[in-house]
């Protein structure tokens, strides 16, 4: 009688962990030697120039990643190869509308409505046909925090010698704005802070947990919360306290929702914005940022 009632009151406590909730999941992808995955971004920015909305830009990014090893301190390496490009930037008031689409190449040369924005676009074209297929690597340490990218700056370097152009003021100008935001460092950026949300361990609904991140602006916490679960997916709600730099007196925070598998740990899909508000006086350029990251296998 004993036994039976063990293993009833055993019974019960397991149904009750599950129907609260307390269902533990570990979440972290198993990247294995070899495997193939695809890596979605996109960052949709909304630039305010004092107070008024005036450029809206979208920077779509697909990259094939394979998993080439570890190295001998146990990082975890990964080939990252552009697969897709799409930017787009458009002026608010004016219309002129710049930009490049791995889709259709001619797309935004066809679409200028000057011969100047022409000419930006069909340097744009140049620019992005020459990134499609080149490749850099990833370094990711054990915590699943992205420790280092290389490539990304040869990278550049090399598609930007290969543009012939001729007019030396514009290869400085535009290099430079290139190297500026192409870059070993931001592209490393990127896919930290896609993977920034893995816990270090098992997690049910209700469960939270914190990180600082780096907004880009200034330091911030974030806070993590599982909100449900339904059948693979673990729905996962971003949000974060406000920060304030009194450099430029604004406030900003973070929210959003980030989707995980939890039978295989990959990244279903996640939109985080990150919100900036002016605190006291005047402002000129303010950019409220939205990301978007997919990680799939092939």
């Amino acid at each position: 009688m004993t036994t039976k009632s063990t293993v009833l009151l055993t019974s019960l406590i397991f149904i009750s962990a599950i129907s609260s909730g307390q269902v533990k999941r570990t979440i972290i992808p198993a990247l294995n030697p070899g495997e193939q995955y695809i890596f979605r971004n996109t960052a949709i920015s909304d630039i305010h120039e004092d107070a008024v909305r005036t450029i809206n830009q979208n920077f779509s990014t697909s990259w094939f990643l394979r998993v080439i090893g570890k190295t001998p301190e146990g990082k975890l390496m990964l080939k990252a190869t552009y697969l897709k490009l799409n930017q787009r930037t458009e002026h608010l008031f004016t219309h002129d509308l710049t930009g490049f689409n791995s889709d259709d190449f001619k797309e935004f040369v066809m679409k200028s409505a000057t011969d100047e924005i022409r000419v930006q676009n069909e340097r744009l074209r140049k620019m992005g046909e020459g990134m499609l297929g080149k490749s850099f690597t990833v370094y990711i340490n054990s915590d699943w925090r992205v420790d280092e990218v290389t490539g990304v700056d040869t990278l550049i370097n090399n598609v930007l010698a290969g543009m012939g152009e001729e007019d030396p003021a514009f290869m400085q100008g535009f290099g430079k704005s290139m190297k500026g935001t192409v870059n070993n460092e931001e592209i490393r950026k990127v896919f930290d802070a896609a993977l920034a949300y893995i816990p270090e361990e098992a997690v049910g609904v209700g469960d939270k947990w914190s990180k600082d991140e780096n907004h880009q602006i200034g330091p911030l916490k974030v806070d993590y919360t599982v909100k449900s679960e339904e059948g693979n997916n673990m729905e996962i709600a971003v949000s974060s306290a406000s920060a304030i730099n009194n450099d430029i007196q604004v406030s900003y925070s973070r929210k959003g929702t980030i989707t995980v598998d939890t039978k295989t740990g990959l990244l279903v899909s996640s939109s985080v914005k990150d919100d900036m508000k002016p605190r006291a006086g005047n402002f000129t350029r303010l950019v409220i940022k939205t990301v978007k990251n997919e990680l799939q296998k092939k």
